[in-house]
């Protein structure tokens, strides 16, 4: 009987283990580059982002030591230059907004193709 319970500990921990494994793998995959991001501040609880007239509110970034950022995913933009403006926010409000404008260029096509 003791055997039987070490057996299912075992395969309990091989699933767990597994099951971890998977997680972390999925969470490196769905994370995308590149970030819109600012330097690590205090009293933020969310930020405001508008990029070309689309506003999204995303959750500040827990930087671990007491400070967040904004940390957006750029995944899927389009080519050409984007105008954003970015504000800061807590419970007691909104900061001023921050404009920045940025533009994704597409790599240059490989010129003088030959076999060498």
């Amino acid at each position: 009987m003791r055997r039987l319970y070490l057996n299912i500990t075992v395969f309990l921990l091989f699933i767990l283990f597994l099951f971890c494994a998977l997680a972390m793998a999925f969470v490196n995959t769905a994370r995308a580059e590149p970030y819109l991001i600012c330097d690590p501040q205090l009293n933020v609880s969310f930020y405001v982002v508008t990029i070309d007239g689309n506003t999204n509110t995303v959750p500040a970034f827990d930087l671990g030591d007491g400070t967040v950022r904004l940390n957006y995913d750029l995944a899927g933009i389009t080519e050409g230059e984007h105008v954003c403006s970015i504000k800061a926010g807590n419970v007691w409000g909104e900061s001023v907004s921050v404009p920045f404008v940025f533009t994704r260029a597409g790599p240059g096509v490989p010129g003088n193709v030959r076999i060498q």
